[in-house]
């Protein structure tokens, strides 16, 4: 499958990713793994998504924010691989961290936003470990946190 196409069919629209200028960076390739972490649902140079699922945030927009988070995980490893995805083998494993408030519990369906973007993008090369975190806050006061662990060919 030609996972380049596939996105340009669903009108996926990646964003260049920026350096951290840190002592961190936002994707590292160790063997055969990529992993890409700290994505948060920026559009446009601003976060798109703030507030706290069960509170300021309803489930559907949740849902919006991690399919968000993991486009800017996509964009990042995509980058990484000099602007293709087709270099991708198998999507691993996805960790989301869904800032919580109240009594929310339903942090696995909002990870359903990402994972469903992965299974559109890559088929059955899509199929994910994945884990579901709430959590207090998150950095500039995003809704959700994506990490991203995939095999290359």
């Amino acid at each position: 499958m030609d996972f380049d196409s596939r996105a340009e069919e669903l009108f996926l629209e990646f964003q260049e990713s920026e350096p951290s200028g840190g002592p961190t960076v936002s994707v590292v390739q160790t063997g055969k793994l990529v992993i890409a972490c700290g994505a948060l649902p920026w559009k446009e140079g601003r976060m798109a998504y703030k507030g706290r699922l069960g509170l300021e945030v309803k489930l559907d927009t949740g849902k919006q924010a991690a399919f968000a988070a993991c486009m800017q995980a996509l964009s990042a490893i995509r980058s990484h691989f000099s602007g293709t995805l087709n270099k991708i083998k198998q999507v691993v494993s996805l960790r989301g961290y869904v800032a919580a408030g109240g009594e929310f519990y339903e942090h696995h369906k909002v990870l359903d936003g990402a994972s469903q973007l992965l299974s559109d993008v890559f088929g059955a090369a899509g199929k994910h470990t994945r884990t579901a975190v709430g959590v207090a806050s998150l950095p500039f006061g995003a809704s959700v946190e994506i990490e991203l662990i995939v095999e290359t060919k």
